[in-house]
């Protein structure tokens, strides 16, 4: 579906939601940020049905699911009872749904019908826990993850790179360190930008093993901790998630199929014994690649 298309179905199906309140009496709290949450839910949906890796951001930590916390704690503050709350769900999903019947190419498909149904199901997760806390997301490790993208954080990183380079030390084994550094033409802190590290995240979390540790480490950096890996197994590993993120990013598109993608990496005990001075032999054998002396 192209940009212009979805922007414009975006927009009838959110006119239909917000004629569908208006019915229900509550048009006076149709202001400016409910409408900018219904549009990226039903943008995020949309986006959903084409991209099975989308259904990330419907997940706690992910962008869409953060804006449906958002919206809960909007609908808390302007006193709307936890019951007319849960009938927008309702007809949130209506309005989606008719609007999917309505296309004339549309086939069922199971597994996109399943996995909107969860997105739905993230939606008024979010939505109910928020209006129940008065926070957007309520989780312990909240102070620890990105903003943007929902991984890690650099605190969380090297904490966790300490601890498994002494865990290494102990039992002998190898750890190492993996730097991406997305080079790409977007303005720094526009929506542009912000999409892309979603996008690169998104891949990353998806296609790494369940015990690796992803992280944003700086503005266009991610860090991934490869443990019980040898610097060979993990250069075999960093170059595949490199690949599968420039074909991601050129299924989307425009000037994300422009961006590029350098790899840095450092492993215990070739490269160091500590966490710190791994990582900056990562950020140096990143910065060799750039400047093409790796």
């Amino acid at each position: 579906m192209s940009s212009f298309s979805q922007k414009r179905n975006v927009k009838k199906m959110v006119q239909a939601y917000s004629h569908g309140l208006s019915e229900n009496g509550l048009e006076e709290l149709w202001d400016e940020p409910t409408g900018s949450a219904v549009e990226s839910m039903y943008q995020g949906l949309l986006s959903c049905v084409d991209d099975e890796l989308f259904l990330q951001e419907f997940l706690p930590f992910g962008s869409v699911y953060r804006v449906a916390g958002q919206h809960g704690v909007r609908r808390r503050h302007h006193k709307v009872p936890i019951e007319k709350v849960m009938e927008e769900h309702i007809l949130l999903r209506d309005v989606f749904w008719e609007y999917r019947r309505g296309r004339s190419e549309k086939v069922h498909d199971f597994s996109t019908e399943k996995r909107v149904l969860q997105c739905f199901n993230n939606l008024l997760q979010a939505t109910v826990q928020a209006y129940q806390t008065m926070e957007p997301t309520i989780d312990a490790m909240d102070p620890l993850r990105d903003p943007v993208t929902g991984v890690f954080n650099t605190l969380y990183f090297m904490t966790r790179l300490e601890e498994e380079v002494k865990r290494s030390e102990r039992y002998l084994r190898d750890v190492t360190v993996v730097l991406f550094h997305v080079d790409s033409q977007f303005a720094p802190e526009s929506e542009e930008e912000a999409e892309l590290l979603r996008a690169v995240a998104r891949v990353l979390r998806r296609n790494s093993r369940a015990s690796d540790i992803l992280a944003r480490v700086d503005f266009g950096k991610f860090a991934v901790l490869v443990p019980e890996t040898r610097s060979e197994d993990a250069f075999t590993a960093a170059r595949r998630l490199k690949e599968q993120v420039l074909e991601y990013l050129g299924e989307m598109g425009g000037a994300y199929a422009e961006v590029g993608i350098e790899i840095g990496m450092a492993s215990y005990p070739e490269h160091g014994d500590e966490g710190e001075t791994l990582f900056q032999e990562a950020f140096e054998s990143l910065m060799r690649e750039e400047l093409g002396e790796a």
